[in-house]
């Protein structure tokens, strides 16, 4: 039976009747599932849409719903929203993505209530699941043309980690990789908004500021079992060295840019994104310098 048939399955005149705890985690799963492939995408929203609704169904009564119905919730919008913006729906994917912020908040407030230690599970899993949450909703908000709502969602993002873990480096591991991600896409906001909008040299500077920082997070945790780890810290370094460029740092920028093409060149075709960053990163370079752009960065304008 296909996880529409199973809902369709328990709806009666009455209404639907409210699932158990595996049949609501078989129709998440199922949705997640067709979320990774883009010709289910309509099947994957409209299935989400009743995963939601069955979450809501369990966490309305207090005295029996678990911390696990409010987390399943959250993911579910949250999802959901990321998944309206990528069908190029981003304006409509805001509200669950900030239902699922909302909810987040609500779920980290209640485990650190609890006491134990921050760097350690659960408050670890609960703080890097609210700060990704706001960091994927900012990106949301740029796709639906609020960029000045992105950098306020990523300044939030940022200040929460703080507030909650201290110094990112001495957090815990999936805070440490969350921030890592927010510091990243703060840089890229930031980048955007000088290039789009110069005013002063602070622009840069700030963004500059935003990638030191996610290049020191991303360089703690390479590790060569996730080769994504690598494809991040390759695409931080191409965000820096533009940066670095633009505030006039041209020696760290040339640094930045010799160790970013050294990772691209390891990971092959699979690193092209960030390889296109380090590329314009180079022409920036080189036009600063007064000269054409270097042949080894293999730079093509398009």
């Amino acid at each position: 039976m296909t996880a529409g048939g199973e809902v369709s399955q328990v709806a009666g005149a009455k209404g639907v009747r409210e699932l158990g705890p595996d049949e609501r985690g078989r129709l998440f799963e199922r949705a997640r599932e067709l979320s990774q492939r883009q010709d289910a995408w309509a099947e994957a929203d409209r299935l989400w849409v009743r995963v939601i609704d069955a979450y809501r169904q369990a966490v309305r009564d207090p005295g029996r719903a678990d911390r696990r119905d409010h987390q399943q919730l959250a993911r579910a919008l949250w999802r959901r929203g990321m998944l309206l913006s990528a069908r190029g729906r981003s304006a409509e994917g805001m509200a669950p993505g900030g239902e699922a912020v909302a909810i987040f908040e609500r779920v980290y407030d209640a485990v650190a209530a609890e006491g134990g230690n921050v760097t350690a599970a659960p408050r670890d899993d609960a703080l890097a699941e609210l700060v990704t949450a706001l960091v994927d909703l900012a990106e949301i908000a740029f796709s639906a043309g609020q960029p000045a709502t992105r950098r306020d969602l990523l300044d939030r993002a940022v200040a929460v980690g703080l507030t909650s873990a201290g110094d990112p480096p001495s957090a815990g591991p999936r805070t440490r990789e969350a921030m890592g991600t927010a510091y990243h896409n703060q840089a890229t906001a930031l980048l955007h908004r000088h290039l789009t909008r110069p005013s002063s040299a602070d622009g840069a500077q700030e963004a500059a500021l935003a990638a030191s920082r996610a290049c020191e997070l991303r360089q703690g945790l390479l590790d060569l079992a996730r080769p994504l780890t690598f494809w991040e810290m390759a695409n931080t370094y191409g965000v820096y060295a533009q940066c670095l460029v633009l505030i006039g740092d041209l020696d760290r920028a040339a640094m930045v840019l010799a160790m970013g093409n050294r990772f691209v060149e390891t990971l092959g075709p699979a690193a092209e994104v960030p390889a296109q960053k380090l590329r314009i990163a180079a022409e920036m370079l080189a036009k600063e310098r007064g000269g054409s752009t270097p042949r080894r960065w293999g730079w093509r304008r398009r």
